[in-house]
């Protein structure tokens, strides 16, 4: 009996340990759980599938990112990662998502994985697993203000941190989490990001060294761990190397003049401490023989979507973008979500997409110089929609002059109402700023919507535009979306302001609103309406005094 339990021992088991002290078992073994629970399932048995599901949870890093093909199992994996440590009283960890709401699957798929580990508070303000042995895992979200985020995760400490869908998270707060990932149980720190392809997020500039110039990771380089110093607050200032001896002679500098000597006296090297390991691991729906095996037609509905959305969700390409590059980054607007109020000249304008009741949603900003004080969003008749606007705008202090709207189509039955209102005419030739300018002014810009939407690009890139916080976390619905922040809303909109590649060579064109659609997933209802603000820069309309004007304070 004595010789058959070392038998066993030598085959079944590698002769390494899990930090926790779990045995590793070798390969052979894995795949033979495997056949058998194919032959006969059973619920309590926790195998990871063969191919990306395995990388996932075998290859070692500090930060490990796991991208590819909508189906990879990528969040499924983010779970079992919990089961390493998930008897370990000390063991603490989180996984968020953009918003609580996001959650809900992740939710559902962990009772799969930890029903025979623990108990789950099913409290929408403490959504946690709590473990028999003592250890945690709390669900929670990334999304809002920087400040509020940093409050509501400063001091807290984690051993395992996961990002799903990464490529939402601001680079910011992925640096903020970086400083959470920690423990004082000797259990090994990492740091978790899941996520599709997206070309336009800071996750594609993290991870260029495994994606080759068409767009696909480089099969060599699958897995593959390097090392990195992040300094700064863009991924472009992060230092790479392929040994930690490479990043630390890029930049000692700053590593040496944060080192103490107290640190080497505890047993730590410059080395250790200061240079992080990463690598990308690519996950595949093909490999996820579970799902495929129970829903064959998932892999024909990615299939059959547009092109741009295929060659993201199904072939996992880093570098695909259609109708040429969005010109708003996803980074530029988290700097308008934080920026300073930008009063400007004080005055109060507001600006309007006007849409009855229908698909489209009418969306009127008030703005306080280039900040965003209000918003009303509303799908009414047109004659309640008149007195709602009229009533609105005496509200916010904004005379009828100050006032823009989109006259194009049901427009047009806002004239008789609003006549001191300036009208915008997306067709209407672009305005010149003086006389020197009316000749050439028609090859700078096709028309007004593309010239306006050119000049509230550049007040974003500069930072001269900001946006009330409280406004951002108020959540808004619209064909194709339901009770989604504004601050999401805009993230996905910004998409519509790119160059229209059909157009001529004369001039900056903007993309179509019915091709913007296509991009953004909705009509781009509220970025519209938002650049249309940047009219009153080129009208110099003589403000009229307003009776019955008055202004709520705010």
């Amino acid at each position: 009996m004595r010789i058959k339990c070392i038998f066993m021992q030598k085959d079944i088991y590698s002769g390494l340990k899990l930090d926790n002290g779990e045995p590793v078992y070798t390969q052979e073994y894995i795949q033979s759980l495997r056949d058998t629970d194919k032959k006969h399932p059973d619920k309590l048995k926790i195998i990871a599938q063969r191919g990306g599901q395995e990388r996932m949870l075998s290859i070692d890093a500090d930060i490990k990112i796991v991208g590819g093909s909508r189906g990879g199992s990528k969040s499924f994996s983010s779970l079992m990662e919990v089961l390493k440590d998930i008897k370990n009283p000390d063991f603490h960890a989180t996984i968020l998502r953009n918003e609580k709401d996001d959650l809900q699957s992740l939710v559902t798929d962990s009772y799969k994985l930890f029903s025979q580990f623990g108990t789950y508070n099913k409290s929408q303000n403490d959504m946690t697993w709590n473990f028999n042995n003592g250890g945690w895992l709390k669900f929670s979200y990334y999304a809002g203000a920087y400040q509020d985020f940093k409050t509501r995760f400063q001091g807290r400490q984690y051993a395992y941190v996961c990002i799903d869908e990464g490529t939402q998270c601001p680079y910011k707060k992925f640096k903020y989490l970086l400083t959470n990932n920690r423990n004082a149980a000797h259990i090994r720190n990492r740091f978790w990001i899941t996520c599709n392809p997206d070309p336009e997020s800071w996750v594609r500039k993290f991870i260029d060294w495994w994606v080759d110039e068409n767009g696909y990771i480089i099969p060599e380089r699958d897995g593959v761990i390097r090392y990195c110093f992040m300094d700064g607050d863009t991924p472009d200032s992060i230092y790479w190397g392929n040994t930690r001896e490479e990043v630390y002679e890029q930049c000692k500098g700053i590593i040496d003049s944060l080192w103490k000597d107290s640190y080497e006296e505890l047993g730590y090297t410059k080395l250790e401490m200061f240079i992080k390991s990463a690598t990308f691991i690519r996950a595949d729906v093909s490999e996820n023989i579970k799902l495929i095996s129970t829903d064959a037609s998932y892999i024909a509905n990615l299939a059959q979507q547009d092109e741009e959305q295929r060659m993201r969700d199904l072939e996992a390409n880093w570098n695909w973008k259609a109708a040429g590059d969005d010109m708003i980054k996803m980074e530029d607007l988290d700097e308008i979500y934080d920026n300073a109020e930008q009063i400007g000249d004080g005055k109060r304008r507001a600006s309007a997409d006007i849409a009855f009741t229908g698909g489209d949603n009418f969306v009127m900003w008030l703005w306080e110089g280039y900040h965003c004080k209000d918003l009303i969003v509303s799908r009414i008749d047109s004659k309640t929609l008149v007195s709602v606007v009229q009533t609105r705008l005496r509200e916010w202090g904004v005379e009828e002059c100050n006032f823009t709207y989109d006259m194009q189509g049901i427009g047009q039955y806002f004239k008789g109402f609003f006549k001191e209102a300036v009208p915008f005419n997306n067709q209407a030739a672009p305005i010149p700023a003086n006389h020197q300018e009316e000749e050439g002014i028609k090859y700078l810009y096709k028309d007004l919507k593309s010239q306006c939407a050119w000049l509230f690009y550049k007040m974003v890139k500069e930072k001269k535009v900001s946006i009330d916080s409280q406004l951002l976390e108020r959540k808004y619905s619209g064909d194709g979306f339901d009770k989604v922040p504004l601050r999401q809303i805009l993230q996905k909109e910004r998409k519509m302001l790119r160059r229209d590649e059909d157009g001529d060579d004369r001039g900056f064109k903007l993309m179509p609103k019915k091709k913007a659609k296509k991009y953004v997933g909705h009509s781009p209802d509220f970025f519209e309406s938002w650049f249309y603000v940047m009219i009153f820069s080129l009208t110099k309309k003589k403000n009229k005094k307003v009776k019955g004007l008055w202004m709520l304070s705010r």
